[in-house]
């Protein structure tokens, strides 16, 4: 006899109850940040943050849950319903978004053929497009007409645009080379990368920091 599992709604419950938050919309760093600024700002003691993750200390009750998706819509987030409940094209972003958060090292993330040599088995180097489909068990032509039918955009695209925000981030936060960035970020050389991103930003790379350094200067002159 197959044994009875509890339904999605009952499990969601339970996540809930024990203080466990699955948050939509963090991409980086800095979310963690804002996420458990606001949280504990709003009364709830924050245990731990993580990307897409939040524990907290106690359990929650159904005014709680409402309070803190305000709270968390007001920064641009909101709470992710279960997970066998999300669609394809909100796992796929959900993947992608994580992806980008989370990585160091850009260059082997190419929609496109596999570089030569590599191993099916060296997740390190296989294809973001292949890393898509094993999690979520869908062959990439499905999942890239379900993402263009709901989201307006391709997922070649939707990544394209999440590179870039990740060239934006490193050109703001940190001081590494033009040269440097285009290799992390996966692109064969400052030019490319250059051509990339004047065409999604309508700015040069170069003017692009110039311009968010002046901005945080004058920030900072502020406080």
């Amino acid at each position: 006899m197959k044994a009875i599992q509890p339904d999605d709604q009952n499990a969601g419950k339970a996540e809930h109850q024990a203080g466990l938050l699955r948050i939509r919309g963090m991409v980086c760093a800095r979310c963690i940040d804002v996420v458990q600024r606001e949280l504990t700002q709003a009364g709830f003691d924050v245990l731990t943050v993580q990307l897409g993750k939040v524990t907290l200390r106690d359990a929650l009750t159904s005014n709680d849950m409402e309070r803190i998706q305000t709270v968390l819509s007001k920064q641009g987030f909101s709470l992710l319903e279960d997970q066998q409940k999300m669609t394809v094209h909100q796992r796929a972003k959900t993947f992608v978004d994580f992806y980008f958060a989370q990585a160091t090292d850009l260059s082997e993330s190419n929609i496109g053929s596999a570089p030569a040599g590599v191993r099916p088995s060296d997740r390190q180097n296989r294809r973001l497009s292949t890393q898509i489909q094993d999690a979520l068990g869908l062959d990439y032509d499905t999942i890239s007409s379900q993402f263009t039918k709901t989201e307006g955009i391709t997922l070649e695209r939707y990544i394209i645009l999440r590179r870039i925000d990740k060239v934006k981030e490193w050109l703001v936060y940190s001081d590494e080379t033009l040269t440097e960035i285009a290799h992390r970020t996966g692109y064969s050389s400052v030019q490319h990368l250059s051509n990339r991103f004047r065409q999604q930003t309508g700015l040069t790379p170069s003017y692009f920091r110039q311009v968010r350094q002046q901005k945080q200067v004058l920030q900072q002159g502020t406080l």
